[in-house]
This record gives C-alpha cells, sequence and structure tokens, in this order.
C-alpha cells in the first residue's frame, strides 16, 4: 500500500508551483551575497503552507516572499505571471528600504495586515522559519529580532485572526 505524505493541493497547482520554485531558483543571487540561505527560507516557507493546504495564492505569495527584496523579480512580474492577488501579498511581505531601522519592520508588518490574515499569515510563517534558523545556527541578534518582529505581528493581529501558524509563533518567541 502506498503512504502519501503529502497533502495535495485541491486545484491542481503542483505545475505552476514548480514553475515559481524554477523562476526563483534562477533569479536568485549566489549564496555568498546574501546573509543566510534565503533560497532554502524561501522554499521551507513555501512547502509549510502547501503541505498544510494553504491555497494556490498563499502558498505561491509564500514562496516569492522575499523574491522582490532578493532577486531583480520585480512587482509587475510576479503580477503578470502569477495574478495580482500574488503580487500584492508578495508586496505586502516586501521591506521598504526607504525606511531606517525598525521603522523598516514596523511598517512591513503594517502592510502584511493590511493585506488581509493571508498577509498576516506569510508573515508569521516567514518569522517562524527565520527564528527557527537563528536557533540552529545559534544567532542570538537574529533570534532576538524574530522575537520582536513576532511579537509586533501578535500583538497587531485582529481578534478574528485565527489561523494555527499564530499559534504556533506565539509559543516559540513565548510572549
Amino acid at each position: 500500500m502506498y503512504n502519501i505524505f503529502m497533502i495535495f493541493s485541491p486545484d491542481n497547482f503542483e505545475n505552476e508551483f514548480e514553475d515559481a520554485i524554477r523562476i526563483l531558483t534562477n533569479a536568485m543571487p549566489p549564496a555568498e551575497k546574501l546573509i543566510k540561505p534565503t533560497l532554502l527560507h524561501s522554499l521551507r516557507v513555501a512547502v509549510y503552507l502547501y503541505t498544510h493546504g494553504y491555497n494556490r495564492i498563499t502558498c505561491l505569495a509564500g514562496l516569492l516572499h522575499d523574491a522582490i527584496e532578493d532577486t531583480k523579480i520585480t512587482f509587475d512580474d510576479i503580477e503578470k505571471k502569477f495574478g495580482t492577488d500574488v503580487a500584492v501579498l508578495v508586496q505586502a511581505n516586501t521591506k521598504n528600504n526607504t525606511l531606517e531601522g525598525f521603522e523598516k519592520y514596523e511598517d512591513l508588518i503594517r502592510r502584511c495586515i493590511k493585506a488581509g490574515e493571508t498577509g498576516a499569515i506569510i508573515k508569521a510563517t516567514d518569522i517562524v522559519d527565520n527564528y527557527v534558523y537563528f536557533q540552529k545556527i545559534d544567532h542570538i541578534d537574529g533570534k532576538e529580532w524574530m522575537i520582536k518582529t513576532g511579537t509586533i505581528l501578535l500583538n497587531s493581529l485582529p481578534t478574528d485572526y485565527k489561523d494555527p501558524i499564530f499559534y504556533t509563533l506565539k509559543e516559540l518567541i513565548i510572549i
């Protein structure tokens, strides 16, 4: 008997998901030019969302959440290939580099929440994955940054946002 451990999408978008992985992989700068394994991070965020049964838009936006920041992929590129809903969520999860210091992250959290629960889900998944990575490599500053960012996100969530990733984040950073 075949044991299936992956949840396959109800709308069967696996080919599109794989295409997005190829696009991101081909656009990603060499690892030595990044501060962390960004491609692997993006894949972990996307696979978490995919294996937990999130829809096409959420999974694609989760995969591409750092694409505008870390590659030459633009909002327009994402919109043309994957649609406005995906592009808007990626844009919401993209830091505004015209801002300085922590104001940049507060703005990011505000925009993720403004994009709706899906924007906040992607950001929470991003923070969880970053926190676990920084914990693994014992990067104290990175962990503290994720605790600070995660706390702002959790404290800013509307009360009707009940997705399990928010509970995971809360347990992880213990606020």
